[in-house]
């Protein structure tokens, strides 16, 4: 089973971060758009709005993989998305979403805006810091 808020749990605590911060807008439009779906949408279209997470850290933690060192501080990070285990989650939610789409424009655009909330997510990374 993976555990992924215990890892950001051990990050947070070997790194003195905090686990409740105020969020940013890229984060807030993210969180926002999950939570308003899984409100208010049939599964298919939850999990067209989930999918693209899952899919996308388990595609980091692969391509990351190969070319992070043994003691890199993000090592724990990678091994736990490059697993065959995370792989597998993503594989399943992307088979539960094949059974439960409807085929509507719906789902192509929670599927698509969920993509450009996760681009928006990292890219708030390299934007220059508000203050």
């Amino acid at each position: 089973m993976f555990a992924e808020l215990e890892l950001h749990r051990r990050y947070a605590q070997r790194w003195g971060a905090s686990l409740d911060p105020d969020p940013s807008r890229a984060t807030l439009a993210y969180t926002d758009f999950l939570l308003r779906v899984a409100w208010s949408e049939p599964v298919g279209r939850i999990l067209a709005a989930m999918a693209p997470c899952v899919r996308l850290y388990a595609h980091l933690g692969q391509q990351l993989e190969p070319d992070t060192a043994g003691d890199s501080p993000y090592r724990e990070w990678v091994e736990a998305y490059s697993h065959p285990d995370f792989d597998a989650l993503a594989r399943r939610m992307e088979s539960l979403l094949d059974a439960h789409d409807d085929g509507s424009d719906v789902s192509a655009r929670h599927y698509r805006t969920a993509m450009n909330l996760e681009y928006d997510f990292f890219d708030q990374a390299a934007a220059p810091a508000m203050g």
